[in-house]
């Protein structure tokens, strides 16, 4: 293959991939808004078809990278430039469809649980190591399945146990949150709500486990309960 050739070709891919990457980017992007806003759930079976399809079209091109840099490989005179570009166009846009996965199992959860069950849930709970030490970023994320015809509200509560100097110790938001006046988090929606906070442990605590609650608003309400293991939730 002539490098002529392998030069016409590096403008094409990039203008595939990009296409690809920019459009993926968008929709993702959209569809997320949408839920955050409130959209309707009418359609999402629709939308969930669309975007399996859109994942589906991106495998497609993807399985043409690999066959660009399969013939690259193969060629005496290769470009190393032009292999190099189509090899990490290819990376991008394998991330970028994992993402996608990503989004349609999240949607799907939403949408149609695999337990079936209706109501308010922690879908997931993350514990991010920050700096200085002893400081943590924590992200919840609730989910309303199945039923979204109304709002929900209320306050997550939540705790951790670990042991310090040999004592056992059970710290709550107002001894860990560095915002000492929002030791309440608070939450309202329909679909989901990704939860965000700042935390501090003290010096020599060895933590071990994190309990959480979600308390809907109202007297009917009754809390949500999930236990983590420390080292689950920070891995």
């Amino acid at each position: 293959m002539s490098r002529q050739a392998i030069s016409r070709r590096r403008p094409v891919l990039s203008f595939i991939v990009g296409l690809t990457l920019l459009g993926s980017a968008g929709y993702v992007v959209f569809e997320l808004g949408r839920y955050q806003g409130g959209y309707s759930v009418v359609d999402q079976r629709k939308e969930r078809e669309e975007l399996q399809q859109l994942i589906s079209q991106q495998a497609a091109f993807a399985d043409e990278l690999r066959r660009q840099i399969a013939s690259l490989q193969t060629s005496r005179e290769i470009d190393q430039e032009t292999y190099a570009q189509v090899e990490s166009d290819l990376s991008q846009l394998q991330r970028r469809i994992q993402a996608q996965e990503e989004e349609l199992v999240f949607y799907q959860g939403i949408i149609s649980p695999e337990n079936g069950l209706a109501g308010l849930r922690i879908q997931t709970l993350n514990l991010t190591k920050a700096e200085p030490e002893g400081h943590y970023v924590l992200r919840l994320v609730l989910v309303q399945t199945i039923n979204h015809d109304r709002r929900v509200s209320g306050v997550v509560k939540f705790n951790i146990e670990g042991v310090r100097n040999g004592e056992v110790l059970e710290l709550g938001p107002e001894d860990v949150l560095l915002d000492s006046e929002s030791a309440d988090i608070r939450y309202g929606f329909r679909y989901f709500q990704g939860l965000q906070r700042d935390l501090v442990l003290p010096e020599d605590f060895r933590p071990s486990q994190v309990n959480v609650e979600i308390w809907p608003q109202g007297s009917r309400g009754q809390p949500i309960s999930e236990s983590y293991k420390w080292s689950a939730v920070t891995g």
